[in-house]
């Protein structure tokens, strides 16, 4: 009985050391033939953390989406596509971020380690956009964020994220 109890604890250990290197490499493999992210209306900041006060928004957000990421040498592409049905017609502006990124940074238009390109949606409010970067040293993943203005205010009046950084 106690060979046996030894054996079960050498397997759990044995377990416990293979299972995050192969997690690793798992979504090493995904990001290099493609994750496809979808896109939540939460507000995050530029170390990707969760904005949980602020604003009132002037209406909800109703759209959905997903993003492609894939990457290809030292490029980083990502695919984003994005339906808001109420909203036809519309321009968003559209970001990669590179992580890490300490949370004093900032990640808009024009910052080291992000790429912004425009999206306008069509009459059913359907909006494609492919947007690709250079991976700066250091970067172990990205995600994506799309932004309405707001006339009236500086924060954005519609905003989506991805729903985690991918590791690239």
């Amino acid at each position: 009985m106690h060979t046996l109890t030894r054996l079960g604890a050498y397997a759990a250990t044995l377990t416990a050391v293979i299972t995050p290197a192969a997690t690793f490499e798992t979504v090493r493999a995904v990001a290099e033939s493609g994750a496809r992210v979808s896109l939540n209306s939460d507000l995050r900041r530029c170390d990707f953390s969760l904005v949980t006060t602020g604003a009132p928004l002037s209406h909800p957000a109703l759209g959905t989406g997903s993003v492609l990421i894939h990457t290809a040498g030292s490029k980083v592409n990502a695919e984003v596509h994005l339906v808001a049905a109420p909203d036809p017609g519309t321009h968003f502006d559209v970001g990669l971020i590179e992580e890490p990124r300490p949370s004093s940074a900032t990640c808009g238009p024009g910052d080291p380690g992000t790429a912004f390109t425009g999206m306008d949606t069509d009459a059913a409010g359907s909006g494609t956009v492919t947007i690709q970067d250079t991976i700066r040293q250091g970067t172990t993943g990205v995600w994506v964020i799309i932004e309405r203005g707001d006339p009236h205010s500086q924060n954005p009046a519609e905003f989506y994220t991805s729903e985690f950084v991918v590791p690239v």
